[in-house]
């Protein structure tokens, strides 16, 4: 097959594209019946679609986090070092979709269990108005995904009925869940308040504290169901958005999509409400260790201070000892210093003793838990603590998106890991300068203690009682001071997270369906699904213009011929006569041009019957008789001879009888026109015999010669080519090959064929006559400039096929 031309100019881009949208409105009512099928769908889906709500929230979060300082009190100086660094944007983000958070909002809103109306067009979901509302049972079995149809009987009772097959039930003693594989049936009456006892189930069903009229539920079967609550969860992760509204902004915009609106907007309030909740919660949490560790300080020190001022009031009694030496004095002062400065050494290898003891018992748990009272003065292990716990945090959200042998899960557990050495590092670093620094005061202590032996055993003595005396007491003092700041600070708290705009729905209706997008998008697949039919399943494409031939064919136009109808009344159709004619004049000039001796043989056929290869020889024939030519027209068609009773009715023999030997001479078959003086033919009859060999024989072959001496021009009217090979039997005998193409009826591939079944060394006399042309594509005749068209007609309808 040919590779098409390219034609590539801007005009040829131009037809091909007006081509295409005639196609197109060719195929007007195909697209037609293609856009009103997706819209008429597009109209059913948004009808029986269950629409979806959009509810959004907006916070603020001080990321500089100073409403957590839970030590810089306005009321008492000095802190009381808790972590307070500043907040990161992005993990709030994960703390607001984390699954924690959302799952204790949907504990809190009971949407493990949901309330459902069906009617014949479909189920819906109601929120906040029902007949009845559940309690489950949280410490027994529940069945999940099933719906408990309720038929209420009266304002006392109600039946319940349950179907199911290869159900799941939950298992409250570790959380789990199991399938029963096998069929359930149950049906039975209750009284609303009357706890609802099963294998598979435990509820209770009550009546609203609001007034329902059962009337707006009339004709509808009433149901809930019980989900799990972390399935619930889930999809609630999956359909909560949390993002800042600018890049160097800290406020969020957190959305939730659903069926029912009022829902979101309660889960949304909720969200926000327990985050805000939990961070100050958490700073709770934070003070309270810390103020639960100065207490137990403080219970001891106090029993220890109230010993030691008996001891000493009894001593001062009993040996009449009330004032101390000077020397004495001197030391009870150092000491008292050194002893309080050993004091809180050891309390700080105590605490960090205790919080190495709780990262370790806690280093395997899937959420990171803050260390009790922390009062931790070193930035760098706050720093080491903050990053663990942002570490887990991640964890903790990613767990729900990732498999837990995911390469990023294992680089996560991996810097979980190390982030947890990292900080029990530092933690025994700190234990052992706390205990070096112990060990220099100890050594300084001892020197005191040897200057004090030197002393009067009774100064030594009551050195002694007074030294512990006044240490317990300035302990008591310090802790009951640090106690005071943490109870101070954390009356102070507040939240650095406020909600800006309450929960509420986006838009004036629903985001899904999009009517106008879904209707937009049915016409638009209405329109691609005939374009593609017409791109990869192309029919038989008919020929509509001449830039068809011309893109498809390397057999060049010869002229085109232009249609005509005959006895039309309409204004101007002498000009489309005169048209007609003119067509066929250019015709006969091409011919010259291309044949410049002006004689020679013509052989005109076409692919396939009806394309007009006999209208357009005898027409050419005539024309060129009345330009002086002689010429003789050939019926060569012996199997559909065309020019009986076409030109004039025909007695007699024809072609068939001198090629099979009946006539010794051609003028015996030869006739003449009646009007055009110059114009013979020889017709034929339909032959029985062997086709090939007539026309492959001697006789034929005479035949032409003989009338090539004669006339000017012999037109051979010969059969189609696309139907049988008569036509490539003359082909040695003829000069030009005319192939009729008509618009309308052949068809592009024709074109394909054509160029196959010629030999390649017939091409360069091998012409392509466009029939049936469109007239306003032609000259515009005589009408229009030199008068009205009066020539005679010669041609008749009934020539046309």
């Amino acid at each position: 097959m040919k590779e098409k031309k390219n034609n590539g100019g801007n005009s040829q881009q131009e037809v091909d594209f007006k081509a295409f949208l005639l196609k197109i409105y060719k195929n007007k009512f195909f697209f037609l019946l293609s856009i009103g099928a997706f819209v008429f769908l597009a109209l059913i889906y948004i009808a029986v679609s269950t629409p979806v709500y959009e509810a959004s929230t907006s916070i603020l979060i001080d990321s500089k986090g100073k409403n957590r300082v839970l030590g810089d009190s306005e009321y008492v100086e000095g802190g009381v070092s808790l972590i307070e660094v500043e907040k990161n944007l992005f993990n709030e983000i994960g703390i607001i979709k984390s699954f924690s958070l959302i799952k204790q909002t949907v504990k809190d809103l009971n949407f493990d269990v949901t309330y459902h109306s069906e009617k014949l067009f479909g189920r819906k979901e109601h929120y906040g108005y029902f007949p009845f509302k559940v309690t489950l049972n949280d410490s027994a079995v529940q069945l999940y995904g099933v719906p408990f149809e309720i038929t209420i009987l009266s304002d006392s009772a109600y039946k319940l009925s349950i179907e199911a097959d290869d159900f799941v039930v939950s298992n409250p003693s570790n959380g789990s869940k199991r399938v029963v594989e096998r069929s359930f049936d149950f049906e039975k009456e209750f009284a609303f308040g009357q706890a609802v006892e099963h294998e598979f189930f435990s509820f209770t069903l009550t009546k609203p504290s609001y007034e329902v009229n059962l009337e707006d539920f009339s004709g509808a079967d009433l149901s809930f169901v019980v989900h799990d609550v972390e399935d619930v969860a889930k999809n609630y992760m999956s359909s909560v958005e949390a993002n800042n509204i600018d890049i160097e902004a800290s406020i969020f915009k957190i959305v939730s999509t659903g069926t029912n609106v009022n829902k979101e907007v309660d889960f949304l309030n909720m969200l926000t409400k327990n985050y805000i909740q939990n961070e100050l919660g958490s700073r709770n949490e934070i003070a309270a260790g810390k103020e639960s560790f100065i207490r137990n300080q403080l219970r001891i020190i106090s029993d220890s201070l109230s010993k030691f001022e008996v001891v000493l009031e009894e001593f001062k009694r009993n040996r009449k000892a009330v004032d101390l030496s000077a020397t004495a004095s001197n030391a009870l002062d150092q000491t008292n210093d050194l002893q309080v400065e050993a004091a809180k050494l050891r309390m700080n290898i105590n605490f960090y003793n205790s919080v190495i003891k709780s990262v370790e018992n806690n280093r395997n748990s899937d959420e990171f838990i803050m260390p009790s009272g922390i009062g931790i003065e070193d930035p760098l292990i706050n720093r080491n603590i903050l990053d663990l716990k942002q570490l887990y945090t991640e964890r903790s959200k990613k767990r729900f998106y990732v498999t837990s042998n995911n390469q990023e899960m294992t680089i996560l557990n991996q810097q979980v890991q190390e982030a947890t050495e990292v900080l029990l590092s530092n933690l025994k670093s700190a234990v052992r300068s706390s205990q070096i620094a112990l060990g220099s005061i100890n050594s300084r202590m001892s020197r005191i203690d040897s200057e004090i032996s030197s002393l009067p055993t009774t100064e030594i003595e009551l050195l002694n009682i007074q030294r512990q005396s006044t240490l317990y007491e300035n302990l008591f003092k310090y802790l009951s001071q640090e106690l005071a700041k943490t109870g101070i600070a954390r009356a102070e708290s507040t939240s650095d997270t406020r909600v800006l705009d309450e929960a509420r729905m986006e838009g004036d209706g629903p985001v899904a369906p999009q009517k106008s997008l879904l209707l937009a998008l049915a016409v638009t697949l209405g329109m691609l699904v005939p374009l593609g039919k017409m791109i990869f399943f192309p029919p038989e494409e008919a020929i509509d213009n001449i830039g068809q031939i011309i893109a498809n064919s390397e057999i060049p136009v010869i002229a085109s011929i232009v249609h005509y109808d005959e006895g039309s009344e309409n204004e101007g159709s002498d000009v489309d006569l005169w048209k007609l004619k003119e067509s066929f004049r250019d015709l006969c000039a091409k011919l010259k041009l291309v044949n410049s001796s002006g004689k020679g043989v013509i052989g005109i056929t076409s692919i396939l019957p009806e394309e007009g290869k006999t209208y357009n020889a005898i027409n050419l024939g005539i024309t060129l008789a009345e330009s002086g030519k002689k010429v003789i027209v050939v019926d060569a068609d012996l199997r559909n001879p065309s020019l009986v009773g076409r030109l004039s009715e025909i007695k007699g023999k024809g072609l068939a009888s001198y090629l099979n030997g009946e006539l010794k001479s051609h003028e015996e078959i030869t006739y003449s026109h009646e009007k055009v003086t110059n114009l013979k033919f020889i017709p034929t009859s339909i032959v029985e015999a062997n086709v090939h060999e007539l026309l492959s024989g001697n006789r034929m072959n005479t035949l032409v010669g003989q009338l090539r001496q004669e006339y000017d021009y012999v037109i051979l009217d010969t059969p189609a080519v696309g139907l049988v090979s008569d036509f490539l039997l003359l082909l040695d005998d003829i000069d030009i090959n005319l192939f009729v193409v008509r618009r309308n009826i052949s068809k592009v591939r024709f074109l394909e064929d054509l160029e196959d079944l010629i030999p390649q060394n017939k091409h360069k006399k091998s012409y392509i006559i466009f029939n049936d042309a469109p007239r306003d594509n032609h000259k515009y005749g005589y009408g229009s400039k030199y008068g009205v068209n009066e020539e005679e007609q010669l041609v008749s309808k009934s020539l046309s096929v």
